[in-house]
């Protein structure tokens, strides 16, 4: 572990200073450390990700935007969250590249505000995504005959496309206030952010509307859905798994994303000046940054990985992809987040072509 001297809370080698960067001068300036192994564990992670998320993603793309005839409202926002993960995921060489080099980003403003731009948004369309999928399942399980006009094709595309533009909205900040910043020590540049109150200030309401919201959202949705599941009539075995495989996916998001989420917060707080902490907090802070944004960025490859060790149907398809074998070819091999795969019918499957007859309370509709 190396000593630096002063001490700025940023997530330094954990990702090129993406979550934060500068030295704010309104902090109390203190020794610290980086975290130690932090320049071989944290590009490694980020490799692996990268590895696993890339194949992973473009599979279940693939998988999804090549399914015939009209595609559920689960399945657009699977379609879509698989989109925006893969878009995160292409820009982890360039951070593990980064903190390889402790923080040092080797690749010119340009691809610096890119990249940011892209974390931000892909960050935030995840988030919007989820809740989306959430407020779907609360219709189909809740109220499924009085939502029924709004669970059509027509409006989970529509709903998906505002969640794209007020992303890509949100992200705008990074293009304009990240950028290269001087490493302390004249260490060559990183790619952080400048050291603005408004742009803290901006980017503590961003974090509330872009997460802090989403999440609400999400868990008063699936609070309503797990009473409901618990009274009767009761749903089928498919529809739970598909609900199961849905909390999964939900629950990697949250649990992933909320440790920082927490710690950004404390981090706009303490740069703002509102929130004066001791240098042990500090450096406690730093040292949280770094493992929760190393998490944060890895679970860009969880989902396929969810499917893939939940769903029979999904494994069956990508063993049929690795072996050189269409899936997408012929009949019931179409690939869809809502049901069993078809005509085999398997039940313990959230994936389907097809939807067959179901009561007005199946959560696979």
């Amino acid at each position: 572990m190396r000593p630096t001297q002063p001490w700025s809370p940023s997530p330094g080698v954990a990702s090129g200073d993406y979550s934060g960067s500068g030295v704010p001068e309104e902090l109390e300036p203190c020794p610290s450390w980086d975290l130690p192994y932090g320049y071989a564990c944290v590009p490694a992670l980020y490799l692996a990700a990268f590895a696993v998320g890339l194949p992973g993603n473009a599979f279940v793309v693939r998988l999804l935007a090549g399914r015939r005839g009209p595609r559920r409202p689960v399945d657009t926002f699977a379609l879509h969250l698989a989109v925006a993960d893969l878009g995160f995921v292409l820009t982890l060489p360039l951070w593990a590249a980064a903190a390889a080099r402790g923080g040092q980003w080797p690749f010119g403003d340009g691809l610096c505000k890119l990249s940011c731009f892209a974390l931000a948004g892909t960050r935030c369309a995840g988030a919007l995504l989820l809740a989306g999928m959430s407020v779907d399942r609360y219709l189909a399980v809740v109220t499924p005959l009085r939502a029924r006009p709004l669970r059509s094709p027509r409006c989970a595309l529509a709903t998906c496309g505002g969640v794209w533009a007020a992303a890509l909205l949100a992200a705008l900040p990074s293009l304009l206030y990240r950028g290269l910043q001087p490493l302390p020590g004249g260490r060559g540049s990183q790619c952080g952010e400048e050291p603005s109150d408004a742009f803290q200030s901006l980017g503590l309401l961003l974090l509330l509307l872009t997460f802090a919201l989403p999440l609400g959202v999400t868990l008063f949705c699936y609070c309503r859905i797990s009473r409901r599941l618990r009274r009767p009539p009761h749903v089928g075995r498919a529809p739970r798994n598909a609900l199961r495989i849905i909390f999964a996916v939900e629950g990697a998001f949250v649990g992933s994303w909320l440790p920082f989420g927490a710690l950004r917060a404390v981090f706009h707080l303490a740069r703002l000046g509102a929130l004066p902490l001791p240098c042990p907090l500090l450096l406690a802070l730093r040292w949280g940054l770094t493992v929760a944004t190393c998490l944060a960025f890895v679970s860009s490859c969880a989902n396929p990985l969810i499917y893939l060790l939940l769903d029979r149907s999904f494994r069956a398809r990508a063993r049929r992809g690795a072996c050189g074998r269409a899936g997408l070819q012929g009949r019931g091999t179409s690939f869809s987040l809502s049901g069993a795969s078809s005509p085999s019918r398997d039940d313990s499957s959230v994936f389907r072509g097809r939807a067959r007859p179901a009561s007005p309370y199946s959560a696979s509709r």
